[in-house]
């Protein structure tokens, strides 16, 4: 897997499974990379809530697609975050 170093409050997700059944435009996936957190007014970073291998509910417009060594994945901000997924 490649090594992310995702800035600030962004994640990198890794889709799984596509849409899910009850909303097609939501989709599920896990989390390979964090970054730091966004920095705060007193320039100490505000640390990220999602964690690495959390799966987590996005919308499939969110964020920006890209591809590294043929696998795809989704760079998306924290709070464009839906849910996290109880599967």
């Amino acid at each position: 897997m490649p090594d992310f170093h995702p800035k600030h409050d962004h994640l990198i997700v890794k889709p799984i499974g596509g849409s899910t059944p009850q909303d097609p435009e939501r989709w599920k996936g896990e989390v390979v990379a964090v970054g730091p957190g966004r920095q705060l007014e007193s320039g100490k970073p505000h640390p990220v809530d999602v964690k690495v291998g959390e799966k987590i509910l996005f919308n499939r417009l969110s964020g920006s697609e890209i591809e590294v060594e043929g696998q795809e994945y989704v760079e998306l901000p924290e709070d464009e975050v839906l849910a996290l997924s109880a599967e």
